[in-house]
């Protein structure tokens, strides 16, 4: 009988179609022109599917006109290119359709060298721009069923039928106890808390969701409130383990972080000229103060 089972579930295996995971560059992509569109003050518009053109290119439109800053342009597609597709050698190109013209474009060998990359400090006009985005090699494979996944089918099946050998012949075992999860770490920021795993901050019932740089900024910042915080040690600290960074990338993200502040004016960020950032946070005042 087991045999015969066995034999059933080869077949049905080895009779399954291919499978494609190219859906992942796609949701990639789309999550480069969302956070585009924030960049720039729209979180309303529309973004258009993403359109493949061959295997290894891929075009994002969008609904309305927009503005882009080319650094901020550069460091979100290639953190979300990394983060999701490893490294990568890409070409970008920012077009205007209407005109057949490009008007911003660059290329990213791995590791990215900001230095090759121009006008980075440069704010093209507003205009009814499209990204497009060419890989030197196809960012996903497609796989089908063949030598590989025939294997791959005998394996999962010689594992299916242990363990529904186990537990047809297995006896009552006493239940393992349940491990409790780890505490959540929370800092309190005056009104605010701060939950470093989560990623969020809260206002009473108010729930401020933080990026992973913001929130890797803002864990720096509490470590040291009231206190200034040198440029270098902040952008160290958050953008260290890529290797790379730009002071104008520090910049975007206290600006981001400054607005996700503004719910509880008794926690600010504050720029101290030539040398970086602190995180100011007011005392509590005395029931009786004068306000």
């Amino acid at each position: 009988m087991r045999h015969v089972i066995l034999t059933v579930l080869l077949l049905l295996v080895i009779g399954l179609p291919g499978y494609s995971d190219g859906g992942k560059v796609l949701v990639t992509l789309r999550k480069i022109g969302h956070e585009l569109l924030l960049a720039s003050g729209d979180s309303t518009s529309w973004i258009s599917p993403i359109e493949e053109l061959d295997e290894r290119t891929f075009l994002i439109r969008f609904q309305r006109p927009f503005a882009f800053q080319p650094a901020s342009l550069v460091e979100i597609i290639h953190r979300h290119l990394q983060e999701n597709q490893g490294p990568l050698h890409y070409l970008v190109e920012v077009r205007q359709e209407k005109r057949n013209t490009v008007a911003y474009s660059y290329e990213v060998r791995q590791p990215l060298n900001w230095k090759t990359i121009a006008c980075l400090t440069r704010r093209p006009p507003r205009g009814a721009y499209t990204i497009k985005i060419q890989f030197a090699q196809p960012p996903v494979q497609t796989a089908s069923i063949g030598r590989v996944g025939w294997l791959a089918g005998l394996l999962l099946t010689v594992l299916l039928m242990g363990v529904g050998w186990r537990l047809v012949n297995r006896k009552t075992l006493p239940s393992a106890p349940v491990e409790q999860a780890s505490p959540l770490t929370l800092v309190h920021l005056g009104p605010l808390t701060f939950c470093l795993e989560k990623q969020i901050l809260r206002l009473g019932a108010d729930r401020i969701e933080l990026s992973t740089k913001e929130s890797k900024l803002l864990k720096v910042f509490a470590t040291s409130p009231n206190a200034v915080i040198d440029r270098n040690r902040l952008m160290e600290q958050v953008w260290g383990e890529e290797g790379v960074f730009v002071g104008r990338s520090l910049d975007v993200f206290v600006s981001r972080l400054r607005k996700k502040l503004q719910p509880a004016p008794t926690v600010r960020i504050v720029n101290s000229h030539g040398r970086g950032y602190k995180l100011e946070i007011d005392s509590p005042k005395e029931p009786g103060q004068d306000g």
